[in-house]
């Protein structure tokens, strides 16, 4: 564990590194997240979360290409009320509720088509994912918690507010996806962002 944490540790600072002292400029994206749960995630709850918030930093090492890395925290929870569940021949009651806690470190790949006055892009995150899940019964509940490889493919579009602005809108679409591990199944979603890019 301490030799993944200081890989991800030095996989950030090179990354953020790249994006603070690029000489060919670059951007930072500070975004809230609506998440979608799919596939297997769906499954352990299929409840759309509001509580998405990531920071992103990248520095252009061709025209078009920026490598920069990208720290994010989405919370998933869905509240099943007082529930009554039947295993073999135990009967459990009490009130459910689950919850999700996804926070993905990765290094990412961006290419924007062009500069123009709107900057179109696809993107490539890939890293770590720390992912905890919680379902309660009660007063009792079930905690898995493991790190993961993930993937994020995004397509999006920075927008300056002006033609010599600095600030501008960021709108993008990404898919998670978080393998699965020897002991906690693959978790992934679909993610909405939108947030405020500062051009440098």
């Amino acid at each position: 564990m301490k030799n993944m944490i200081k890989t991800i540790a030095l996989a950030f600072l090179l990354a953020f590194g790249t994006a603070a002292f690029s000489q060919g400029g670059g951007i930072w994206n500070f975004q809230w997240g609506i998440g979608f749960p799919m596939g297997s995630t769906s499954d352990f709850l299929n409840s759309s979360s509001f509580r998405g918030f990531a920071v992103q930093g990248g520095g252009y090492v061709t025209d078009n290409l920026m490598v920069g890395g990208r720290a994010g925290w989405q919370v998933f929870y869905q509240d099943y009320g007082f529930v009554t569940r039947h295993s073999d021949n135990i009967t459990i009651s009490g009130y459910q509720k689950k919850y999700i806690n996804a926070v993905p470190l990765t290094i990412n790949l961006n290419y924007y088509f062009g500069h123009w006055t709107i900057l179109p892009y696809i993107a490539l995150g890939v890293g770590p994912y720390y992912i905890e899940t919680r379902n309660y019964m009660g007063i009792y509940y079930v905690r898995e918690n493991a790190w993961h490889f993930g993937l994020a493919p995004e397509v999006g579009v920075v927008i300056p507010f002006g033609t010599n602005s600095n600030v501008g809108l960021n709108i993008n679409a990404k898919y998670q996806y978080a393998a699965k591990t020897k002991d906690t199944q693959s978790i992934s979603w679909f993610e909405l962002n939108l947030g405020l890019s500062y051009l440098f």
